[in-house]
């Protein structure tokens, strides 16, 4: 069984924010969204503790979660205090994948180089990763990205402009991407 240190944080006006990660990199980032965001004011913290365990065994089966800080962890907290405080700078934190497909790697490898406050098509993230016809194939990939806000999935949106899906919700990209300064620009990316 792999050993992560789980952190759980809560930022106003965001809610719970979920890490995981190893002593290599992160694994898992999380907002705690819908219902569960909703209540996470009312709620003890060890009951938000208990939901979070139960996601992170969904997300990465096979795993221990324990509750307490690493260097990466602590490191991950700082950086999305400063994201989501508007620093203007993306959360950069070592990641370490643990779980994935070769092509799930390849895409969130490929959005790790979106910049900061811009957007790319899921048509053309495809392109860029070789693939002509690779859209819904990159679209999937994104929801399932372990490490979202970290490698910033909310940056890919569909080619006529809309925002297409998001994991948490379309109001939390929508909300990502005004933090960033960013609005959804179909041009290709170079």
């Amino acid at each position: 069984m792999l050993d992560l240190w789980g952190d759980l944080f809560f930022f106003p006006s965001w809610g719970w924010i979920l890490t995981a990660a190893t002593p290599k990199g992160l694994c898992a980032c999380h907002m705690l969204a819908g219902d569960e965001k909703s209540m996470a004011t009312k709620v003890p913290p060890m009951e938000v503790q208990r939901a979070a365990k139960t996601h992170v065994h969904r997300l990465l089966p096979g795993t221990r979660v324990l509750w307490q800080p690493n260097d990466v962890s602590l490191a991950a907290r700082e950086a999305l205090a400063a994201y989501f405080a508007g620093s203007g700078k993306h959360p950069d934190v070592p990641l370490d994948w643990i779980f994935g497909t070769a092509f799930q790697l390849r895409v969130w490898k490929e959005m790790c180089r979106i910049p900061f406050g811009t957007t790319v098509c899921y048509r053309d993230l495809a392109r860029r990763l070789g693939l002509s016809q690779g859209a819904r194939a990159v679209g999937q990939a994104c929801g399932r990205n372990p490490t979202a806000i970290v490698v910033p999935c909310h940056r890919v949106v569909a080619r006529n402009g809309s925002l297409g899906g998001y994991s948490w919700g379309i109001h939390i990209k929508k909300a990502l991407l005004a933090l960033e300064g960013g609005k959804p620009d179909t041009r290709p990316l170079s």
